[in-house]
């Protein structure tokens, strides 16, 4: 045939599609048009897809797919075709348009999709990592609702069909190749009426190319499956029943190959997909320069006539297929699917495993080593005028009987041996302005000046304190001057001073005749009502710790579970088979539950049998904190894996939502110290309250029956139950996106 009339042949095809796709819109209400619905696999009508607001991946696509036929979809990466298959397996929706599958459309009661009735192979492997070859199969398996023999039968069957690896490899440890392969098994292992198959054959050798188009052709004459393929090689869809040749997102052609090759008079597919891509871009020119407006005009006057042949050879059409009963596969046998799968991925993450173990142990021992304790290795410096640095000088401390008087000497050094090296290591020096030197220059924690008088004016405050003269006032005093800017250690020695002061003033006022509490100051705290006297800042802070810990250890456990699987694919892959993101959510609460008991156990014997923190309230009391501390922690996770796109948005909303939580929970300084309307705020999240109240239990004793405490486990089961709804809300949105 010559070029030119060739091409004029070309032009005369290409207007013939444009054509048709206009009398399939005009006809898609009448009766042949539904019952043509029915009698295919796949109809696809006027399909367009963007991705964002300029980028049209599907322009306008129509295609059908014959009942127990192969259909080859052809064209370069990037033209459509996965888009096309995800938008009739339903994982994707198209903007416009519409599509039919098994007489209905994606996600309605009359289709075949989610259910058993479809097999599907993204283009990505989709597979679970830690999956071996077999688990892989029984998977598979089971949420189409095969028992395990039938898993069994079909799994030696395929495995010698695709030449698989062994059954006890694991998926990550195999090649792409094997991957690609498994991946193609598992659609097959349920006999499914509609197979969606994207790229399959893409890097396997030719020889196994052959038996998997052999097989394809077998099974869609001996057990009426189609088959929907798509393929970088053209040539090996000679075996086709149809292909479809796609090109920036519209249908060149569609036809069995060998009339393609007599039409166009080519002697391959690739000559022919040429001649038609250079057509379309001559037509596009076209189009765009509005050339074709005359073109229009007269193709809209051949509509009438086509749309009445459309329809005569609908009614013509007799059907050869009956409708398959529905497969149904129960729910409970789809959940312990997901269980077994859950289970598999977390028992074979061996860093998971060490995690979750090492984790807490890690965590609960560094908190009781690492904070509560008294500060070790301060040194402070001591200018004492009075008697130096004590060497061969002791305090010397009488009482005169006859005169009834005190004679007091060098008390400085008394003073000085009471403080022992376990607070603080005494440096000595002569001159007041070089110790304060070394307190800037953070040598020292602090400095101690005595007078040159102290021991004298101390006698006569002791002896005369009603008209003491004011000199002996500020001689008699202990002049501190403290490092302040670390304000824990300035406190630590502080109240160290004081005790010690008072306890030798005491001494001094005993050995001087005087009662004891003539040395104490004019009030008195006496034993507290709940807690001790001198409690330590560990027992105060190890009820908002116990709380944090649980919280974010189980929202590090959920925090990429889902983002993993939609990335990994085997979210929607699930989807399409018929498991519900609801099961998806459950199964995966299910086996962390699990996990987030044994890390609440571990966490509490580690707190108080071990480390021997005190509880004054019930146990019982304690563990119901754990324990939806960890659930709310796990439900917060499973949010944010929910509403992340990736795993570093996932990890940065985890890890930046942790220290405002941690400091407005009152567990670094009291929710009280706070500004009002901050303190409002405090008091909703999901650890402020909580806090409170197992502080309450601890150093209290309240029940759990007390408002102060059920309020804490109130809050914490409500948010629990809100991470859960808006988890099933937003996994709903994006199950077809």
């Amino acid at each position: 045939m010559p070029s030119w009339d060739r091409l004029s042949f070309v032009r005369s095809w290409s207007r013939s599609l444009r054509q048709d796709a206009k009398v399939s819109s005009l006809s898609e209400q009448s009766s042949p048009f539904r019952e043509m619905v029915q009698q295919e696999a796949v109809v696809v009508r006027n399909a367009t897809k963007r991705y964002g607001s300029e980028k049209v991946v599907l322009d306008g696509l129509n295609m059908t797919v014959s009942r127990g036929s192969i259909y080859g979809l052809l064209g370069a990466s990037g033209c459509g075709k996965t888009t096309l298959l995800s938008c009739i397996v339903g994982v994707q929706r198209l903007n416009s348009g519409d599509v039919w599958v098994l007489g209905g459309n994606p996600g309605s009661e009359g289709s075949g999709i989610p259910g058993p009735r479809v097999g599907y192979m993204p283009q990505e492997i989709s597979l679970v990592g830690e999956f071996t070859r077999s688990d892989a199969f029984y998977y598979f398996g089971r949420i189409n609702g095969l028992d395990n023999d039938e898993i069994e039968t079909r799994q030696k069957f395929l495995s010698e069909l695709l030449q698989l690896p062994p059954e006890n490899q694991l998926v990550k440890n195999m090649s792409g190749g094997q991957q690609r392969r498994v991946s193609f098994a598992v659609a097959l292992i349920h006999r499914p009426e509609l197979l969606i198959l994207d790229e399959p054959t893409v890097g396997l050798d030719p020889i196994l190319r052959e038996n998997i188009w052999a097989h394809l052709i077998k099974i869609t004459q001996n057990e009426n499956t189609t088959v929907v393929i798509t393929t970088h090689y053209i040539e090996e869809t000679k075996d086709a029943n149809k292909i479809g040749l796609m090109r920036c997102g519209q249908l060149l052609a569609e036809s069995p190959p060998y009339q393609l090759l007599e039409q166009f008079q080519c002697n391959s597919l690739e000559e022919v997909f040429l001649i038609l891509s250079r057509t379309q871009e001559d037509n596009n020119m076209a189009i765009s320069s509005g050339s074709t407006a005359q073109k229009n005009k007269a193709e809209s006057s051949e509509n009438e006539p086509l749309c009445q042949e459309r329809n005569r050879r609908a009614k013509d059409k007799v059907s050869k297929f009956k409708a398959n009963p529905k497969r149904r596969v129960p729910r409970l046998r789809r959940f312990r699917a997901l269980i077994v799968k859950n289970g598999i991925q977390f028992l074979r993450h061996y860093s998971g495993i060490a995690f979750a173990i090492l984790f807490p142990i890690l965590q609960v021992s560094t908190f009781f080593i690492g904070v509560g304790g008294d500060p070790k290795g301060l040194t402070i410096g001591i200018v004492n005028d009075e008697a130096g640095n004590c060497d061969g000088n002791f305090a010397n401390i009488w009482y005169d009987e006859q005169e009834y008087t005190c004679h007091i000497g060098n008390v400085s050094c008394k003073f000085l041996q009471q403080i022992n090296d376990a607070t603080a290591m005494k440096k000595y020096y002569d001159d007041i302005s070089e110790a304060n030197d070394a307190v800037r220059n953070g040598k020292l924690a602090g400095v101690m000046y005595f007078s040159r008088n102290f021991s004298e004016a101390l006698q006569n405050r002791l002896g005369n304190f009603i008209d003491v003269d004011e000199a002996d006032i500020v001689a008699g005093q202990i002049q501190v001057f403290l490092d302040m800017g670390d304000r824990e250690i300035g406190l630590f020695l502080q109240k160290k001073l004081f005790d010690y002061f008072f306890e030798v003033y005491e001494d001094v006022a005993k050995d001087c005749g005087i009662s004891p509490k003539f040395a104490n100051l004019p009030i008195r705290f006496e034993k507290p009502l709940y807690g001790e006297l001198d409690i330590d800042y560990r027992r105060y802070m190890a009820p908002g710790y116990i709380i944090t810990l649980l919280f974010f250890l189980a929202t590090t456990i959920s925090t990429s579970l889902m983002v993993t699987e939609r990335l990994e694919g085997v979210w929607d892959r699930s989807l399409v088979q018929g498991v519900t993101t609801t099961e998806i959510l459950l199964s995966h609460m299910l086996v962390q539950n699990v996990i987030v008991i044994i890390n609440t156990a571990m966490t509490l014997c580690l707190c108080f049998p071990i480390w021997g923190l005190k509880c004054a309230g019930s146990m019982f009391a304690v563990i119901w904190f754990g324990l939806l501390s960890s659930i709310c922690g796990l439900m917060y996770g499973f949010f944010i894996s929910v509403i992340s796109k990736n795993h570093s948005t996932a990890h940065y909303a985890s890890a930046g939502s942790l220290f405002p939580l941690i400091v407005l929970c009152g567990t670094l300084w009291p929710v009280e110290g706070m500004p009002k309307a901050l303190r409002w705020i405090s008091y909703a999240m999901p650890m402020t309250l909580p806090t409170i109240s197992l502080r309450g239990v601890m150093d209290k004793g309240q029940s759990i029956y007390e408002l102060d405490v059920y309020s804490g486990l109130l809050v914490i089961g409500g948010w629990s139950l809100l991470f859960f709804m808006i988890c099933l809300v937003g996994l709903k949105s994006k199950a077809t996106p």
